[in-house]
């Protein structure tokens, strides 16, 4: 299967995607103990942070220096866990692009979707890009400093005492496996959605191709017509298995932005806050690409409705011109999708976003005065 090739592969190594291809029983096996590895380093690093958060915070300074990355690591604790568990509803849901009416059927057809899928594999490529040469230098940065004093790069509580060089290098190691792991699963997911996200606008765009065809005698109305129910059919229900994912990630994003503001107002220029910068954009261009392309296919939904108005309604008999004004009555809805069934992903919800990190960091600061 080509569908996501790129965004699958990046899931694989992430421990969240065990490939269509590995159907043999010892091939599951492996691939769910190498998952079992994975949510074991997370899962665990993760407690770390927790654990230093429930015994060492007592004040604003404390909390926002662990609370900016244990959020993110929450996040992906839940979206590996996620994407474990509901693997087979996943598949099914990629398969159905492949089957039905979403197969493309002339090689224009193909080449609109050759299009979409080149788009979906750059962004992917350049997303994990981004996150993987900030952890690099988070890492070289931590060896260069930190590693050479013997301290830990980032605030954790750890049950042992580290002070032998061989348990400083575990534990120092542990936190960064942990933390390049964390990446790949958010990275991982993250492109998923988009990648859902444009193959929906994918689907629209080959509709509106087909119904230009309808004049021509190319294409059936009916065919049209079953593949926009189609269309709307699948969206709502890759919304319904990512909606949770999507609203803990505005959640933790809102609180993770804030803490972060916080923490650069109180740091002067220098390596630790260009990383912490580095961080925040990270996280601000994570939450961003959710809301510009959940905003691009409200958009071309609606654009649906001017596709119809473009055909040459003059040659068509009315039963035609009827089921095309079905189709106009329900595209005038737009296919939006949600986080937790409230927010919805469009660009007005990044910048609420935005007001209500700003808010939280103006409380944070009231709160230090």
């Amino acid at each position: 299967m080509n569908m996501l090739k790129f965004t699958l592969t990046i899931l694989t190594i992430a421990g969240c995607w065990r490939p269509f291809s590995w159907t043999p029983l010892i091939n599951h096996t492996l691939y769910n103990a190498y998952t079992l590895l994975i949510i074991s380093l997370l899962y665990s690093f993760t407690f770390t942070q927790f654990m230093d958060a429930v015994l060492n915070v007592d004040n604003p300074d404390d909390f926002t220096n662990i609370m900016y990355l244990m959020l993110t690591l929450f996040a992906a604790c839940y979206k590996i866990l996620n994407m474990w568990v509901n693997h087979e509803s996943f598949a099914k849901l990629i398969q159905n692009l492949t089957e039905g009416t979403f197969k493309p059927l002339v090689s224009v057809e193909v080449e609109i979707r050759r299009k979409f899928e080149k788009i979906i594999q750059n962004i992917a490529m350049c997303y994990t890009i981004m996150v993987l040469v900030t952890c690099a230098i988070h890492y070289l940065v931590s060896l260069m400093t930190n590693f050479k004093k013997r301290q830990l790069t980032l605030p954790g509580w750890v049950p042992y005492n580290y002070s032998s060089f061989m348990l400083f290098c575990l534990t120092h190691t542990h936190q960064h496996v942990g933390v390049i792991t964390a990446s790949l699963v958010n990275v991982s997911c993250d492109s998923l959605i988009v990648g859902l996200l444009l193959h929906l606008c994918c689907q629209i765009t080959i509709l509106q191709y087909r119904l230009k065809g309808v004049i021509n005698g190319q294409n059936t109305l009916r065919a049209c017509v079953l593949q926009h129910r189609h269309i709307i059919k699948f969206a709502n229900a890759a919304n319904e298995r990512f909606t949770k994912i999507i609203g803990f990630q505005f959640i933790t994003s809102t609180f993770v932005v804030c803490s972060n503001l916080f923490q650069l107002t109180r740091s002067r220029f220098n390596v630790n806050f260009i990383m912490l910068s580095a961080y925040t954009f990270c996280v601000l261009v994570q939450i961003f690409i959710y809301c510009w392309f959940g905003n691009k296919l409200k958009l071309m939904s609606i654009q649906l409705v001017d596709s119809i108005f473009e055909i040459e309604w003059i040659a068509l008999d009315n039963k035609t011109k009827k089921s095309l004004l079905m189709i106009m009555n329900r595209a005038m809805r737009p296919i939006e999708f949600s986080s937790a069934y409230v927010i919805n992903m469009n660009l007005d919800s990044f910048i609420a976003l935005l007001k209500m990190s700003y808010s939280a960091f103006n409380l944070l600061t009231h709160m230090q005065e």
